[in-house]
C-alpha cells in the first residue's frame, strides 16, 4: 500500500519538499528540522569514507522543489569543514554549473542529473572533461551515462520515495540510514517503513525503485542497509 500511514508521534513541519511516488507524480513532503538534522548526521557517514580535505569545494545541484532534502546534504558539507557552492539541477542552470567547476577548485559534485549534463553539452562543454578528477554522486539518468567512463569517479543518489540513499566511497551501493528508515526489497521493489517520528510517516511504503537491498557491514565500515538498483 502506497499511502502513508500515521503514528502516535507526528512532528511539526518547518517547511514543504516533495517526493516522488511509485508512479511517478510529485507528492508534498512536509519536513521538520529534527529530520532535517538526522539527514545531516547520515549524510556525514557518506562524506566521511571519502579523503576530502578541510576547506575544500563541493557542488551541490538540486531543483527548487528539492531543496528540503539537498539541505541535509548541504549542511554535512558544511559541518564537514567544506564550502557547499550551490547550482539547479536543470538544463536552464547548466551554465552556472560549468562556471562554477571552472571558478572554483572542486573535489566533488552532487546531484547530477541527464538535465545537467545535456545542459552542458548545448552549450559546447564535455561533460567527460568537466567532472574529470572529481567525486560524483549522479541520480540514475546521469549516472547510466557517466558511470565506467575513462577519468571519471561516479557514485549513485536515490530517491525512495521520501527517503535519500547516498553511495559511499567503497561503490557498492546507495547507503540508507538504517535508524531512519527499514527497507527491504519484495518481489525486487524496494519498500521502506519509516521508523522515527516524521511529519509524515510512512509504512510498507512501495518505492517503485527496482533493485535489491544489501544488509551487513559494508567495507567502509557502515552497517546501513545498501540500495543496489536493478
Amino acid at each position: 500500500m502506497n499511502s502513508p500511514v500515521q503514528q502516535s508521534t507526528v512532528l511539526s513541519p518547518m517547511a514543504v519538499g516533495r517526493y516522488i511516488d511509485a508512479q511517478g507524480e510529485r507528492q508534498a513532503l512536509p519536513y521538520s528540522a529534527l529530520e532535517t538534522e538526522r539527514s545531516t548526521r547520515s549524510i556525514l557517514k557518506v562524506l566521511n569514507t571519502f579523503d576530502f580535505h578541510m576547506g575544500s569545494n563541493l557542488l551541490v545541484t538540486a531543483l527548487f522543489d528539492q531543496g528540503i532534502q539537498a539541505l541535509g546534504m548541504e549542511r554535512a558539507v558544511m559541518q564537514f569543514n567544506m564550502v557547499a557552492v550551490s547550482a539547479d539541477s536543470s538544463l536552464f542552470d547548466a551554465r552556472r554549473v560549468e562556471s562554477i567547476i571552472r571558478r572554483f577548485n572542486l573535489v566533488g559534485a552532487y546531484g547530477i542529473t541527464a538535465a545537467t549534463l545535456d545542459g552542458l553539452a548545448g552549450l559546447g562543454h564535455d561533460p567527460l572533461k568537466l567532472f574529470a578528477g572529481l567525486v560524483v554522486w549522479a541520480w540514475p539518468d546521469a549516472y547510466a551515462r557517466l558511470a565506467g567512463q575513462p577519468g571519471l569517479t561516479v557514485f549513485r543518489c536515490l530517491e525512495l520515495g521520501p527517503a535519500l540513499a547516498i553511495e559511499c566511497s567503497a561503490g557498492t551501493g546507495a547507503h540508507i540510514d538504517r535508524f531512519e528508515w527499514a527497507v527491504d526489497a519484495i518481489d525486487g521493489e524496494v519498500v521502506i517503513s519509516s521508523r522515527l517520528e516524521r511529519c509524515q510517516p510512512f509504512h510498507h511504503y512501495h518505492t517503485g525503485v527496482r533493485g535489491k537491498v544489501l544488509h551487513g557491514a559494508c567495507s567502509c565500515g557502515s552497517a546501513d542497509p545498501r540500495i543496489v538498483p536493478a
